[in-house]
């Protein structure tokens, strides 16, 4: 249930941390889909330099050791990118309108808030589940690291296999 302010600031400080915090709560969204889209990229790069490279190598008749490490690291990136493109919990960006029209506007048992006890309240909110989505945002960006080291360690051990067969 949403609660007056303890001290009334001005109206316009609280109106400044509502749009703050959406602000915030945006950006994030807009990281965590930036994210996920790098994350297929990544995915691709990794399918066209296994096709292109693993064609050539893995066309003879014995594979190279250095081959099966650049498979295990095409393996374990597919792998990553799926961590990060899956939907891990809920991610609360937005907030529900019918939840906002009964918390605040139409409440059971008390009066509606005012326009800057909302702002507060949202502001408050808003900044809660900005902590709560950052550290899974945390997460998905160690997954990405590890996703971009394999990628880079998958093409440096495909080049290896193929200077093997010269």
């Amino acid at each position: 249930m949403a609660t007056a302010p303890p001290s009334p600031a001005a109206p316009e400080a609280y109106a400044l941390a509502y749009d703050e915090a959406k602000r915030a709560l945006e950006d994030q969204d807009r990281v965590v889909t930036e994210l996920r889209s790098r994350a297929g990229v990544l995915m691709a790069a990794a399918a066209i330099t296994t096709s292109f490279l693993g064609d050539r190598i893995l066309s003879g008749s014995h594979v190279h050791a250095l081959a099966w490490i650049a498979i295990g690291c095409f393996v374990a990136l597919g792998l990553t990118v799926l961590i990060l493109l899956w939907p891990w919990g809920q991610w609360k960006f937005t907030i529900n309108a019918a939840s906002f029209i009964q918390e605040y506007l139409e409440p059971v048992d008390d009066e509606p808030l005012d326009l800057p006890g909302i702002h507060r309240d949202l502001a408050l909110h808003m900044s809660a589940n900005w902590t709560r989505n950052e550290r899974k945002v945390r997460w998905l960006f160690v997954a990405f690291r590890i996703a971009t080291m394999l990628l880079v360690g998958e093409i440096i051990f495909w080049v290896l296999a193929l200077a093997t067969l010269s």
